[in-house]
């Protein structure tokens, strides 16, 4: 999973959204961290 630009997070459609938050949740249900790297993306 990456840090969205501003022109990602604008071509996101509604249907996309509940998907992302649907994955996210069941990330979060099942105690499943996402490995990233901050600093790389700021860079």
């Amino acid at each position: 999973m990456k840090t969205l630009t501003k022109a990602m997070q604008d071509s996101i459609t509604p249907v996309m959204a509940l998907e992302l938050l649907k994955e996210g949740n069941k990330r979060f249900e099942n105690n499943i961290k996402v490995s990233r790297n901050l600093l790389q993306q700021v860079n």
